[in-house]
């Protein structure tokens, strides 16, 4: 145990939950009239759609009946829709909200008519019974706004009140923003012979209708000589998909629009291309370098408490050798060259090791590691580790995390104990657009189901950054100018920079990546540097916000400094900036490959995967600290809340650190001015973690955890003790809270949270909000407050802070309690003669351990 280890809250007191507070500005909406005139000519042509679907289906073999599916998009609230419309004949798909929408049709802000609104998207499946009577109700409302509705049917009328637009999901919506067609062209360019698709299928109610819908997809995909790879069906995330695969020659019939029955099929929500989820394999081994004797470490005794989901590592490599159990049931071992073992051998050794620069003792226990990617030849002949392109990545992740906690047909759980899986995997087809994607949706209700915590990386954007500044210019820029120049780019960018999937994940931790090591790179007169200091994101690091404008990714942690390169030629008016793609300096020294097979190698690395090991690496440390404070402490900490303490220490220590202040300069604008904190979050998250400050306390800073669970409309209070030393001071405290818990969720529910927990952070004693915005640190699973003050606050002793944690619903009732972990952390400056530790463990009348 260290000198100063953390302090346990005594149990807390039960306590009525706090009040929420918000709400917007009032609505202007439009005239019934003026809805009619603009949504009738709408219904009409939602009719005849349905009329010639049934004229082309009346012969088909499985007696489909037509249907379509629609898209309500509405302005303002909307409550109690769903069973008012399933009242109608009409059956409830999903919904997302609508952010920053222009005021128009009638609609504005009264107090503000310029003010972007908010709205929802609602998804219904319809025939024409169902149209026909919502319709009807329609014209009953605008003939007569106040006309009363049948029973239950009143949430209708309202929606009536709030309709912008109703229209079918077509074959826009099934295409757009998946980067299909983009694939379909690139393999048809290269000559392949067929070409793998992922089919996602509206997800229905009825076993029976999904039965139909899968018949019938898969019909189609068989008239187009094609055949079906895979299939995944999970109702608890509402996921219903076909891996198919048809010839290259009907892809042409489809890019060019001759043959449409694929992407016009009703049944089909989205088509995405498959086998993205690629790393190509290093080319310049020979670069690497050997070990040396003093790098390898104890070897680590007992059962994994982490798993790596990733490539299949060097085994033999004299890093891993020892420390890592391999799971591979779906032998992806055959034909995975030592060579091509670049990513899972790094990310094995970034667990096991950290940085190898750093020189920091390994792991004490093993990983479990399971591959789910394998050795592929890519386009152009090089080869890459990619998740085969005959399996659907979200029943192999599936099936993958089943086996360790459930065990496969009669074996037994492959790691019951692991509390941490590493996802250092991302899908780059598959940015984050409003909804959460199949394969998040997966790693929240497992993380719910098995109480796991997924950390997962935010992804790599490896685009050119073209700056806003004339190409003759570069040369005589500071480094300074650069740095603003790259931040400005990346920031105008933003929308081909987001998260990808699964990284908007809302109960696992997102991993961006700071610009850090620290590696001695070589002198290389055409390599930038493009900032001035670490603590920056990397260039490559995906941007937030996450769903519903949560903060994501949660926190940072080194992962490489990137280094540019200017792009030369005069073909391009606009400075461009290139990505260094080297296995030297500078990045994280990991292990590797060789280039003749040897197991002694190693070479530099960046990315936000490399975030998520060490991220991954840090919880195999805080879950051994909280073993040592529940063996010191005794049964404070039961084991069952290890995974949500552990979620709130990994971001506990994390904060802005004056890179907003930067950002600042650099990026505010009128536009974004008014909630600026919240516009620095999509960048930098909760700030740069600090997990080693966490670990321990000083004389001068003292951490107290508490755990507790609550259930609806619940709330719990604990009772941090203030140190009469800071009475009456101006000495600057900072006082730190972090509450991390896990939720149930609703896939087709906008909302998709089902537990909300939160505290308010107010206090006497250091008031000043120093990071993050304060609506937005309660839109997800952690809530992270850093608060400062320097005022005099004169207090008695026996007076505290107390700390009241609430729970409500948000999705849907609760059905179980949730338990949550928190850590409260109260902190003077280095040198500040307070005995800040002393003062609040005596108050809390604990003893400090017994030193081992």
């Amino acid at each position: 145990m260290p000198e100063h280890p953390l302090l346990i809250f005594p149990a807390p007191t039960l306590a009525k939950k706090a009040a929420r507070h918000g709400g917007g500005g009032k609505l202007k909406k439009p005239s019934a009239e003026s809805q009619g005139r603009r949504l009738i000519p709408q219904f009409e042509r939602l009719q005849q759609a349905l009329e010639n679907k049934r004229l082309t289906l009346q012969d088909n073999p499985f007696g489909i009946q037509p249907e379509q599916v629609l898209v309500l998009e509405t302005i303002g609230p909307i409550d109690n829709f769903v069973k008012a419309a399933q009242k109608v004949g009409l059956e409830w798909i999903g919904e997302f909200e609508l952010e920053d929408m222009e005021p128009a049709d009638g609609f504005a802000d009264e107090n503000d008519p310029e003010k972007l609104l908010k709205g929802r998207l609602f998804l219904v499946m319809s025939d024409q019974r169902a149209l026909a009577q919502l319709r009807r109700l329609f014209e009953l409302w605008q003939g007569d706004p106040d006309a009363k509705f049948p029973h239950g049917l009143a949430p209708i009328r309202n929606a009536f009140v709030h309709l912008k637009a109703i229209r079918p999901w077509d074959a826009e919506d099934r295409i757009r923003d998946t980067g299909i067609y983009d694939d379909w062209q690139m393999r048809q360019e290269i000559g392949q012979a067929t070409v793998p698709f992922e089919a996602e299928l509206w997800f229905r109610q009825s076993a029976e209708q999904r039965d139909l819908a899968n018949r019938y997809v898969s019909n189609i995909i068989r008239e187009l000589d094609g055949t079906i790879e895979d299939e995944c069906m999970i109702p608890d995330i509402a996921y219903h998909a076909i891996l198919g695969r048809i010839p290259i020659e009907h892809v042409a019939s489809i890019l060019e629009l001759r043959d449409v029955s694929l992407i016009r099929c009703e049944d089909v929500m989205q088509l995405r291309p498959i086998g993205q989820c690629a790393f190509r394999s290093a080319q310049d081994l020979d670069t690497t370098v050997p070990l040396g004797d003093d790098q390898i470490g104890d070897l680590p005794e007992g059962d994994p408490e982490v798993a790596l989901f990733d490539g299949l590592p060097l085994t033999g490599h004299r890093l891993l050798n020892g420390r890592i159990i391999v799971d591979d049931p779906d032998g992806f071992e055959d034909g995975y060259q030592a060579r091509d073992r670049g990513h899972g051998t790094a990310m094995a050794s970034l667990i096991c090791h950290g940085d190898l620069l750093e020189a920091n003792p390994p792991l004490k226990k093993p990983i479990y590691v399971r591959p789910i990617l394998k050795a592929v030849s890519g386009f152009g002949g090089r080869t890459r580790e990619a998740i085969p392109e005959n399996i659907l990545p979200v029943d192999l992740i599936y099936r993958a995390v089943r086996r360790i906690f459930e065990g496969d047909g009669d074996e037994a759980p492959a790691g019951s104990g692991i509390r941490v899986i590493n996802l250092s995997v991302c899908d780059p087809s598959h940015p984050f657009d409003r909804g959460m994607s199949p394969w998040a949706r997966l790693l929240d209700w497992l993380s719910w189901k098995y109480k796991v915590l997924f950390i997962v990386s935010a992804g790599n954007h490896a685009d050119n950054i073209e700056l806003d500044l004339p190409r003759q210019g570069f040369a005589a820029l500071s480094a300074q100018q650069i740095e603003e120049a790259v931040i400005r780019a990346i920031a105008a960018n933003t929308r081909h920079r987001r998260l990808l999937s699964p990284a908007e994940t809302l109960n696992g931790l997102t991993l961006g990546a700071e610009h850090y090591d620290i590696s001695v790179p070589k002198v290389i007169q055409n390599l930038i540097n493009p900032f001035t200091a670490g603590g920056r994101p990397s260039v490559i690091s995906a941007h937030g916000p996450g769903y519903r404008r949560s903060i994501k990714p949660d926190i940072l942690l080194p992962g490489g400094r990137q280094f540019l390169s200017e792009r030369h030629g005069n073909t391009h008016p606009n400075a461009t900036l290139l990505l260094s793609d080297s296995t030297s300096a500078p990045g994280q020294l990991v292990a590797s490959p060789g280039p003749a097979n040897q197991l002694d190698r190693t070479f530099h690395m960046r990315g936000t995967s490399n975030s998520a090991a060490l991220a991954t690496r840090w919880s195999s440390q805080i879950l051994e600290l909280i073993e040592q404070l529940r063996n010191e402490y005794g049964g404070d900490i039961p084991i069952e809340y290890d995974v949500v303490l552990l979620k709130a220490l990994l971001v506990h220590g994390a904060d802005w650190s004056g890179i907003d202040s930067l950002y600042r300069s650099v990026l505010r604008n009128p536009a974004n001015s008014t909630l600026f904190n919240d516009y620095v979050a999509r960048f930098y998250g909760y700030g740069k973690a600090n997990v080693a400050k966490v670990l321990e306390c000083t004389e001068q800073r003292v951490t107290v955890l508490g755990v507790g669970e609550l259930r609806e409309n619940g709330g719990n209070e604990f009772v941090f003790p203030l140190p009469p030393s800071l009475s009456a001071t101006t000495e600057k405290r900072r006082l730190t809270i972090t509450l991390g818990w896990l939720t149930p969720i609703s896939s087709t529910n906008q909302k998709y949270r089902v537990a909300q927990l939160w505290f308010d952070p107010k206090n006497k004693l250091a008031p000043s909000r120093m990071c993050g915005d304060h609506a937005a640190v309660k839109r997800g699973t952690v809530q992270h407050e850093v608060l400062e003050g320097s005022q005099a606050v004169d207090f008695q002793d026996g007076e505290t802070i107390n700390v009241l944690v609430s729970c409500v619903a948000d999705a849907g009732p609760l059905a179980t309690p949730i338990r949550y972990g928190l850590a409260v952390t109260l902190e003077v400056g280095d040198g500040v003669e307070i005995p800040i530790y002393q003062e609040v463990q005596a108050r809390l009348q604990i003893p400090v351990p017994v030193q081992q």
